[in-house]
């Protein structure tokens, strides 16, 4: 009998022959076999030849087994198996070869396996450690362990033995632990603690006993530590650690790189208040560079700050306006490098009755200023009456509220279009939409902020945890090879990723006190999706049919629904978010508008309301769908809830070039004998896509369609699919063709709001790169279908012609004609880490290799 094998590095290990099975069933499959049976049939024989050959004391290596699988597929006629196996074998040594060189060792691991190569090299260029000379001291398998580690320990602190909810415990004196002298030394089964760990764990213990929550002093949890009191948790921190692992989940890059480390902070979305006075202003932006520090972004609305030539009391001047302090953060942000690991992001936004608002939506023409925001207008509930009736919409000023001038609301419109369709900026953030499912509107008013990429809505000194379950992972095959989507593993997935990003909140080192108050009080968390793109080509579901948004329509209420039933079962055991009583969660309501749909419920949330009544609910929010641009590299999957960039893209290195391959799509190109150089060329050659490509199957069109190969509404009706199911927000980006007009944008502006979404982003192709514009040929646009939304359509009508528009008593803008405008984009179209292209996906530059971001 064969029980073991000797590995590569010379370990001997438990031996299992579904391995042997299964690497016949990819070469069978690769060749167009499709009875698994056969996989089975070949195994056992290579078994009978090893048995043979080998024995319990004398056990074959990997390379031996491998010999005979070669050997007995070419004895069974089986030729072009036999060389798909040699070749997938030659393969795998090569990938071997790569990893090592990549993470600069003499052997990978079981936990390097899991990764391809991109996957290495952006975890070696913004998360591994290295030493003061850039070398690496630190394994994927360590950074995932000290990150599991990290998170899991509140864990420990809620305990029943030592945690009491209620509170009323004896507050006991504080007690210090040297955490060098005691690094590794206490431990979680397998897992150690190192310094930062228990120094995240002093902070944890002492913030729960000022609360009166610990039963037990600090030297006694700590002899229960040290003594395996709590040893049988290490299977719940392994479910932590094997999320990341086995690429189920992954929390934001804040977490991936600072726990367990110095930093220690997990947190990546901020947003700040802006006072409209000078040590307001001032102290917000120092508050800015704090956070840039630490690895977080920050969104603010500068509408409380009085608009330009307004008068000063304190000085009897006059106000230099928002756009000339929104200059200073965006030169501090400049300055100051995030984190050592991204450049700091801001999100400025501005309400739309504000009397500098025509500034501020000229204010990134060309990308040639604020380099380093993202701007959004903010839609008042109010603009669109007036929009509807043709009537003066009023401006006011923000220091009494009284009506400084009035405007076209109209013109006003055509020139946030215009400026989005010319530099991609300023989004657009619907006020209404935001906040009519607000649990807080009632007690805390209104939010009017988001984080730097727009999915986060936060009021000022709020922050928010992000993850990402990668919906790929959930795809698997049956025996027969028939694809089917593991529904239950999703479900088991959620519910542990929500306790994982509710435990940052307790563990984070948050950067100000305000802000870890404020936090704390709410427990927003941010569970969110990657993977759409790719996982809707393994279901062979095209992205812009009525079943593909079925689909992420089922697929978000169903995370959604998991994740309450997670934060349901932390508040029994944890306790409700402190503020609980000042929401509407006790009425029975929820944050998202599917839940005033009950004809499209798919999962019972009456059920979700009544727990809720009767335990309450731990987090405030538990889904928001952010950008996932180094966590979807690391995953190996595609970005979000997008559709899939490019399915092949080329990167040019100094030796040589080389090409990146969409997985799902390479596969399917292999079983139908298509893979080949001049496949990838000619992808590429077509800009990603296939449709025109004349000797690739139209099968295989309908399903590999790309984001450029969607109208803009069909990526508007996604992105309500989506929306109707979560919390918070979402961040997308609607692709518009370089040929797009204004028309074409201001239609999905207005459908977007109708549908229900909360706020828009759209790039149109060619408006971020160095270029000069030509005018946007008209084209014919497909009108919006009719709407289904669970509020009255507002009447829209279409605005005078672009070089008509006058505002501010008879001053004529916009007059030149668009095909005349000279316009070179300071953006960059180089990674400034690596040197390769960078794409817009998710509403950010992105570099598909290193994971650098401006918004990541």
């Amino acid at each position: 009998m064969i029980t073991k094998i000797i590995k590569r590095n010379g370990a001997i290990v438990d031996f299992r022959q579904e391995k042997i099975t299964n690497a016949i069933w990819k070469a069978l499959k690769a060749t167009g076999e499709r009875d698994r049976s056969v996989s089975s049939q070949i195994s056992d024989r290579v078994m009978l030849e090893l048995e043979k050959n080998f024995s319990e004391e004398h056990p074959p290596t990997i390379e031996q087994i491998q010999d005979f699988v070669e050997s007995v597929l070419m004895s069974s006629n089986l030729a072009k198996p036999a060389k798909a196996y040699i070749l997938y074998r030659q393969y795998r040594s090569e990938l071997r070869r790569e990893k090592k060189l990549v993470l600069e060792k003499t052997e990978i691991d079981e936990v390097d396996k899991q990764f391809d190569i991109n996957s290495l090299r952006v975890l070696k260029s913004r998360y591994l450690r290295k030493d003061e000379n850039g070398k690496l001291i630190e394994s994927p398998k360590e950074l995932f362990s000290r990150v599991s580690t990290h998170a899991f320990i509140p864990n420990l602190l809620y305990h029943s033995d030592v945690y009491n909810k209620n509170g009323g415990e004896k507050i006991n004196p504080e007690s210090e632990l040297d955490e060098v002298e005691n690094e590794n030394k206490y431990h979680v089964g397998k897992f150690k603690l190192n310094r930062y760990h228990l120094r995240a764990l002093k902070k944890v213990y002492n913030d729960f006993n000022k609360l009166g929550k610990m039963k037990v002093d600090w030297n006694s949890f700590l002899t229960l530590l040290k003594t395996g009191h709590f040893s049988s948790m290490e299977k719940e921190l392994l479910d932590f650690y094997k999320l990341m692992v086995e690429k189920r989940f992954l929390p934001n890059t804040p977490a991936i790189a600072n726990f367990g480390s110095l930093l220690g902070m997990g947190s990546a979305c901020f947003v700040l208040g802006v006072k409209d006075s000078m040590e307001g202003i001032m102290d917000t932006l120092k508050s800015a560079a704090i956070i840039f520090k630490s690895g977080g972004g920050v969104g603010y609305n500068f509408s409380e700050l009085r608009p330009e030539g307004d008068f000063v009391r304190t000085t009897c001047g006059v106000a230099s306006g928002p756009l000339t302090f929104m200059r200073m953060f965006d030169v501090m942000t400049e300055v100051v490098k995030q984190g050592g690991i991204r450049r700091g992001a801001n999100m400025g936004l501005m309400n739309v009755d504000h009397p500098d608002i025509e500034k501020f939506i000229k204010a990134k023409t060309g990308n040639k200023s604020l380099t380093n925001f993202n701007i959004s207008v903010l839609i008042k509930d109010d603009f669109w009456k007036y929009y509807n009736e043709n009537k003066p919409y009023p401006l006011r000023s923000p220091r009494d509220g009284k009506v400084i001038r009035e405007v076209d609301p109209r013109v006003l419109f055509d020139m946030i279009v215009y400026q989005a369709w010319e530099s991609a900026e300023p989004g657009i953030m619907f006020y209404d939409n935001i906040n009519k499912n607000n649990p807080f509107l009632k007690t805390l008013g209104p939010i009017e902020s988001t984080n730097p990429c727009g999915e986060v809505l936060l009021y000022p000194n709020e922050s928010c945890n992000l993850g990402s379950v990668n919906v790929l992972a959930f795809v698997k095959e049956d025996e027969t090879g028939k694809i089917y989507f593991d529904w239950n593993g999703l479900a088991a997935t959620v519910q542990t990723a929500v306790m994982f990003l509710d435990n940052i909140i307790d563990v984070n080192r948050f950067p100000l006190p305000e802000i870890e108050e404020m936090s704390k009080k709410t427990r927003k968390v941010g569970l969110g999706v990657m993977g759409v793109g790719d996982l809707m080509y393994e279901l062979k579901i095209r992205y812009d049919s009525e079943e593909g948004r079925e689909f992420m329509s089922k697929l978000m209420e169903f995370i959604n629904f998991n994740s309450k039933l997670s934060s349901i079962e932390m508040a029994k055991i944890r306790g409700v978010f402190p503020i609980y009583d000042q929401s509407f969660y006790s009425e029975g309501d929820m944050p998202f508008s599917g839940f005033y749909d009950k004809q499209s419920w798919k999962q019972d949330w009456m059920h979700i309301a009544e727990q809720v009544k009767q335990h309450g609910i731990r987090n405030a929010y538990t889904t928001v769908i952010a950008p996932t641009g180094s966590i979807s590299m690391i995953a190996g999957t595609s970005s979000g809830m997008e559709p899939v960039y490019s399915l092949v893209f080329e990167k040019n290195v100094k030796v040589g070039s080389f090409y990146y391959v969409d997985p799902i799509f390479e596969k399917v190109m292999r079983s139908l004998g298509l893979h080949d150089e001049q496949l990838m060329r000619d992808v590429c050659d077509h800009g990603g896509r296939i449709q025109d490509i004349r000797y690739i199957p139209e099968s295989v069109k309908k399903t590999f369609i790309t984001a450029m190969d969607i109208t803009p509404e069909e990526h508007i009706r996604a992105l309500a699919a989506f929306q109707k199911w979560t919390d918070s927000s979402i961040s997308k980006t609607t692709n518009f063709p370089a040929d797009a007009t204004m028309e074409d944008m201001k239609k999905c502006y207005i459908l977007a709001y109708t549908l229900g979404c909360k706020g828009v982003t759209v790039y149109r192709d060619g408006s971020i790169k160095g270029q000069v514009l030509v005018a946007p040929k008209k084209k014919t646009f497909k009108e919006p279908s009719k709407l289904t939304s669970f509020e009255k359509v507002p009447t829209v009508q279409s605005p005078a012609p672009i070089e008509h528009v006058k505002l501010d008593g008879g001053q004529e803008i916009l007059k030149e004609k668009i095909e005349n405008i000279p316009h070179v984009k300071n953006g960059l179209t180089n990674c400034p880490k690596c040197e390769n292209k960078l794409a817009t996906i998710e509403g950010c530059l992105t570099c598909r290799d290193c994971g650098w971001g401006l918004c990541a």
